[in-house]
């Protein structure tokens, strides 16, 4: 039986793997410890052993592009926990490891400012396994380490990557990378997305949002087609689940005094105005509209106040009840706000047909 090798992607098992760049040879001490951390690469020596007992050595790179299919080079690539994973070629870009292989890995873990000690502070040495022959008189470090640099923050990688790659995204990295890619892909379809990252135990799973146009809710085909059309943008190793957008209907209940000079009926059906989902044209809706809710826009008592206030012959107002449809209060009223989830959206249409779409109750006095 002639046994084929299939995709291998071992993972080291501690980190944060160390990178530090390749020193050359006439170089003084003081030049080793000046490093770019542009060009650093991953320290570890990585050494396959065969089932006849042969051994090959196989060295880091930045990238397989240039790797023929001869060669024995591998990227060590480092997920958001510091783990780093290892990928090799697949027979035309880079060697493709023989089934039954085994592997050996040597490397160095620990990056960071964290690491650069002062002078004279390491002063004892441990040795986890074996022993040392002769004796260890002192142990010391007469000059502070320099060099150890912390990985850059995303909002800096996105803001020194080249201009093409800002103007025009080609690949997801973050979540929010992954939502405008939905938007400039789909135009004509969604009018808004949202997406989190989020670790499964095994592996990250990318949890993308779809709101639809003209919709309610995204349609199984046009779901499936976003997540095959995300495929080939997505980062190595995130999976994908493309769902509609969560709505969340709101059950909320104002309490009004109306000045004496007023009729209530017409300071309700004002108030009812303000508060729908209808658009009046020119540019006025009533504040539950679509188009005025978002992906994880919290619900503010003080917006509900605001907005019945500035309605004409409202004296005071008071909001009585702010919660979730068919739930129990979660400290709304105490807190000032309802929290939505990213991937949720506030919705109440007050339809009395269809009150799992949410409902408005106003309780009015005064007036007349």
């Amino acid at each position: 039986m002639i046994r084929q090798a299939g995709r291998f992607r071992p993972k080291l098992e501690d980190g944060p793997l160390t990178f530090c760049q390749v020193t050359g040879k006439k170089q003084s001490a003081a030049e080793l410890c000046i490093q770019d951390p542009r060009q650093a690469s991953a320290h570890i020596r990585l050494i396959e052993i065969r089932p006849d007992n042969y051994e090959f050595q196989w060295q880091s790179v930045r990238d397989l592009l240039a790797a023929n299919a001869d060669s024995r080079k591998f990227v060590a690539e480092v997920e958001q926990t510091g783990i780093a994973e290892l990928r090799f070629g697949n027979g035309r870009s880079g060697m493709q490891p023989e089934a039954e292989s085994c592997f050996t890995a040597n490397y160095r873990i620990g990056n960071g400012k964290d690491g650069n000690v002062g002078a004279e502070t390491i002063i004892h040495m441990v040795i986890s396994s074996g022993s040392l022959s002769g004796g260890v008189i002192n142990v010391r470090n007469p000059m502070a380490a320099k060099g150890g640099v912390d990985p850059e923050p995303m909002s800096e990688v996105k803001l020194f990557a080249p201009k093409a790659f800002r103007i025009k995204i080609q690949r997801a990295i973050t979540a929010d990378d992954y939502a405008h890619l939905v938007e400039r892909e789909f135009q004509a379809q969604v009018q808004r997305a949202a997406a989190i990252i989020c670790w499964t135990g095994c592996g990250y799973l990318v949890r993308i949002a779809v709101d639809a146009l003209g919709q309610e809710e995204a349609s199984p085909e046009l779901l499936a087609e976003i997540e095959q059309r995300l495929y080939c943008y997505r980062r190595i190793g995130h999976e994908l689940l493309v769902q509609s957008a969560c709505l969340v209907p709101l059950d909320i209940q104002l309490t009004v005094c109306v000045k004496s000079d007023y009729l209530r009926s017409h300071v309700k059906a004002a108030l009812l105005n303000e508060f729908s989902n209808r658009n009046f044209g020119q540019g006025l809706r009533g504040i539950f509209h679509p188009d005025n809710l978002s992906f994880g826009d919290d619900f503010y008592l003080s917006k509900l106040s605001a907005t019945a206030q500035k309605v004409a012959g409202v004296q005071s107002v008071s909001v009585t009840r702010m919660q979730r449809c068919f739930e129990a209060p979660n400290g709304e009223l105490i807190n000032g706000v309802l929290p939505l989830a990213p991937l949720e959206i506030a919705r109440l249409d007050n339809d009395p047909s269809l009150p799992e779409n949410g409902k408005l109750e106003l309780v009015l006095g005064g007036g007349r």
